[in-house]
């Protein structure tokens, strides 16, 4: 097997290197791209970015933020370690990097994986063992790129979790969807509430379709629901908070009692 030749590292001019092609975060936040400008303009670049030579130009492998920062800060050059590696390798590192950061969405975790899966042929045992993940939690991620687009858009936005996602999905219909979504994003709905929520329309579509009625479809989540308990007297269903209260000793309750049931 050849020896792999050691990387070199220099200076490098920003307009003859491309940003990273195929897949990238979905978005960078302005601000704390701001902030990464502020800390090298203060103390420097700590470590160098990794480019990978295409012809006479140079691809970023790695350490696109600091690349962007430095445009932002109308640098002329930035210092980079110069690979030979391949595309999957390429797409490896880059993971790598993305995976490291803190404020990744799981949309983004998601589409890390997908990439690694449709545009450079690894399955999902090999992306788990490479990423340092099991392969239960690449396919569970995965499963979200499945989503409905609403779905995936609130759970990149960190508006629900993917608890609440999976029982919103289970609806099955994108208009269901969309209004029982919204009431999980401006109530922060727990998995539990969503859940009954879904079990409220699914059961209200199972009474329409068999002609049982039930009055116009399902409930809205934010309704008050009735609550109901037998009658002390007649024992048929009485809606809390229309009882009527009459103070009696035992014998007359009995007294009123019999004389119902006799009545």
């Amino acid at each position: 097997m050849p020896k792999a030749s050691k990387p070199k590292m220099r200076e490098i001019a920003l307009d003859v290197i491309d940003e990273p092609g195929g897949m990238v975060r979905m978005d960078i936040d302005p601000e704390e791209l701001q902030e990464l400008a502020d800390n090298i303009a203060a103390v420097g670049l700590l470590q160098p970015i990794m480019v990978r030579q295409q012809g006479d130009r140079f691809e970023v492998v790695a350490g696109h933020r600091r690349f962007l920062a430095h445009r932002l800060l109308e640098r002329k050059g930035i210092l980079c370690i110069i690979r030979q590696v391949d595309d999957v390798q390429c797409a490896l590192a880059r993971a790598s990097e993305n995976l490291g950061r803190v404020n990744l969405s799981p949309i983004e975790e998601a589409a890390i994986y997908a990439d690694l899966r449709d545009n450079h042929g690894l399955t999902v045992s090999e992306i788990g063992k490479r990423m340092s993940k099991s392969s239960g939690i690449v396919k569970r991620r995965l499963d979200l790129l499945k989503m409905p687009p609403q779905l995936q858009k609130a759970i990149h936005k960190k508006q629900i979790n993917y608890s609440v996602a999976e029982e919103l999905w289970s609806l099955g219909e994108i208009g269901p969807i969309d209004y029982y979504l919204g009431f999980a994003i401006d109530h922060g709905a727990t998995q539990t509430v969503v859940r009954g929520w879904v079990k409220d329309w699914k059961d209200s579509k199972r009474r329409e379709s068999s002609g049982a009625g039930g009055g116009g479809g399902a409930r809205s989540p934010m309704e008050s629901r009735p609550y109901y308990v037998p009658c002390d007297l007649c024992n048929g269903p009485m809606e809390l908070g229309t009882e009527t209260i009459l103070r009696t000793c035992p014998k007359c309750t009995t007294l009123i009692q019999d004389a119902v049931k006799g009545g």
